[in-house]
């Protein structure tokens, strides 16, 4: 339970830090400032985050004892691309490159890219060593100063270049309170093998050009709206999209931390068809997750918007996130139900031919219906991500040695169902605050009362145990 901790921290801090800053930059900073975090994204996923996958995949704590050129062949693959894209940064600011954007903001992108990506690296080192502590300290370290170095520059100084380097210093600083607890030993070149190297290369770069191709669909998105209407524009749909993304990303990767290192222990110690079992189960509670906090978003917008976004923002935000969460949802699910089958099977090719058929319709919807206006820009990328998960999932799914269940899916929708038509019709009756308080209230009653009723997942079976488990301790 301890690593589910910093990630309760961070999805409220990650919130809360992108309204602040959305808040104290205005739209059109705010736009540039949310290309600029697009750009870093994007660098990070495409060149950075393949050593991530491969430690999540390759290295465990046996491993690092048994294996310890594994470890050391990662930390110098992390090292040598950092060298190389601080050269190639500094060498296009000497030869003057014009990037479009100011270049201390391109800077302080790129800089930030790859501290995000030393960052993933070593948060997926603490998990797969099961040092839940210190990937506590990495987590709060690097969001309680991303709060206070990236609001405090924004609003200090209203430049969306001084916020993503604030970003920058805080990501710098969780990475050196954690090195000690992380590291194997000195970084070690000759002990790197290039065998390995190759290995973790077919393993897991089909893997990232999907996940460089879902982070392209933002950039690509925003840049144009910004070139077609302006970067106010660009600025209420950027806050609306990194919200959403924040909230339904952080969702998956909790979901991701809590089932899919089971996944891979019981393929290392009882074999795949256990652990594809196991994925099966998984996908209901994803779904059981996802879906509600889905719909209950959709259903307290109003109150949400009046009460925590920026008066500057109002109107465009529920406008555009109402188009994006049918394909937040989705890419949820397809990150923590979906891509597991693939990544148990090193079978990640179809990932990536997915993710290249959303960018597809995505371009096709952006450039084809010009009179929808800008919120095509918003239907695009949801129906960009609906693909890949129609894709993904008739493929992945049909490959379980098991079905689904389907009569637990089928509660959940019911329930979903149910909240919504116990909710809607308190929106706009109340003030914002104690309306959004009772939407809350008993959209989780509700829908958590049928959870229980109907032991879905086993949650009563569960709590029930939990509380004996209480009671005896006493």
């Amino acid at each position: 339970m301890t690593v589910l901790l910093p990630f309760v921290i961070n999805a409220g801090l990650n919130f809360v830090l992108g309204l602040l800053i959305a808040y104290f930059l205005g739209p059109a900073e705010f736009g540039r400032y949310a290309i600029g975090a697009a750009m870093l994204v994007l660098l990070n996923t495409a060149l950075l985050d393949w050593i991530r996958l491969s430690a999540v995949r390759f290295y465990s704590q046996k491993t690092r004892e048994e294996q310890p050129q594994i470890r050391a062949t990662l930390d110098v693959l992390s090292a040598g691309i950092t060298l190389a894209l601080c050269g190639i940064l500094v060498a296009a600011v000497v030869a003057g490159v014009d990037f479009g954007l100011p270049v201390m903001l391109v800077a302080g992108s790129v800089l930030g890219g790859i501290c995000a990506g030393l960052f993933d690296y070593h948060g997926a080192i603490a998990r797969a060593r099961f040092l839940d502590a210190a990937y506590a300290r990495l987590i709060i370290v690097k969001n309680v100063l991303a709060l206070l170095l990236m609001v405090g520059g924004a609003w200090w100084t209203r430049d969306a270049t001084v916020v993503m380097f604030g970003g920058v210093l805080s990501a710098m600083a969780a990475l050196l309170a954690v090195r000690r607890a992380l590291a194997d030993g000195p970084l070690a070149w000759s002990a790197a093998r290039r065998d390995l190297a190759s290995d973790f290369a077919r393993y897991a770069l089909p893997i990232v050009g999907a996940n460089a191709i879902y982070s392209l669909i933002p950039l690509l998105n925003r840049s144009l709206l910004a070139d077609s209407n302006g970067f106010a524009e660009a600025g209420y749909f950027s806050l609306a999209a990194d919200m959403g993304l924040r909230l339904f990303g952080m969702l998956a990767t909790t979901l991701e931390i809590v089932m899919l290192r089971e996944v891979l222990r019981l393929d290392e110690t009882k074999g795949v068809r256990a652990a594809q079992k196991r994925i099966a189960a998984n996908f209901v509670i994803v779904l059981m997750v996802s879906l509600p906090v889905a719909a209950g978003l959709f259903l307290v917008l109003p109150a949400f918007e009046a009460l925590l976004v920026p008066a500057k923002f109002h109107g465009h935000f529920s406008g555009y996130l109402q188009l994006l969460l049918p394909g937040l949802v989705a890419l949820a699910v397809f990150a923590a139900g979906i891509y597991p089958v693939f990544l148990l099977g090193k079978r990640t090719g179809l990932v990536t031919l997915a993710a290249l058929a959303g960018l597809l319709v995505n371009l096709a919807l952006v450039f084809a219906a010009g009179a929808l206006g800008p919120e095509r820009y918003a239907l695009g990328q949801t129906l960009s991500f609906l693909v890949v998960l129609a894709i993904t999932g008739w493929v992945g799914l049909r490959s379980l040695p098991v079905s689904l269940n389907w009569r637990e899916i089928g509660i959940i929708v019911a329930a979903v169902i149910a909240m919504a038509i116990v909710v809607w019709p308190l929106s706009g009756r109340l003030s914002p605050m104690p309306e959004l308080l009772l939407q809350g209230t008993l959209g989780l009653a509700v829908y958590g009362g049928l959870m229980l009723t109907f032991d879905v997942a086993r949650c009563r079976t569960l709590l029930r145990l939990w509380l004996a488990m209480r009671k005896s301790r006493r």
